[in-house]
């Protein structure tokens, strides 16, 4: 009898290559799946923090004109040096400078607390699942 050597795989190197295969897949797709959500978490928060950025700029610049302000829920009003009134507040998911310029959106709360000069000034944003809140103390020129 003439026993050839054929060439080719055994069943159980086959099963062998395809399992490593298989856990090279996975693993591959598990850092892809985390580093997708670290990168739409990571915009959310930058997107939010922009947002927050702009509002409390222009926050600030009026504030600095203004010689006295009051919180009312949910309006935060300016008395300018000028005699001009200015607010801003909450409307749905939007920050509003007067009665409609926005601001900021994604605004999820917004509140102030007024003592003597200074307004603490606290904004929470919403991104989808990602929430953050940025809390800002602003001098009133008086």
């Amino acid at each position: 009898m003439n026993i050839t050597n054929k060439g080719g795989f055994t069943l159980v190197e086959l099963m062998v290559g395809t399992v490593s295969a298989a856990v090279l897949a996975l693993v591959f797709s598990a850092v892809l799946i985390f580093g997708y959500k670290g990168w739409t978490r990571l915009k959310a928060e930058a997107d939010m923090q922009a947002d927050a950025d702009v509002a409390m700029r222009k926050m600030d610049y009026m504030m600095r004109g203004a010689s006295n302000a009051t919180w009312t829920t949910p309006t935060l009003s300016l008395v300018l040096t000028n005699g001009a009134t200015q607010t801003f507040s909450k409307s749905g998911s939007n920050l509003l400078c007067g009665a409609s310029t926005l601001i900021a959106n994604r605004v999820g709360t917004f509140s102030c607390v007024v003592t003597g000069s200074i307004v603490a000034v606290t904004l929470g944003l919403v991104e989808g699942a990602e929430t953050m809140e940025m809390k800002y103390s602003i001098f009133v020129r008086n």
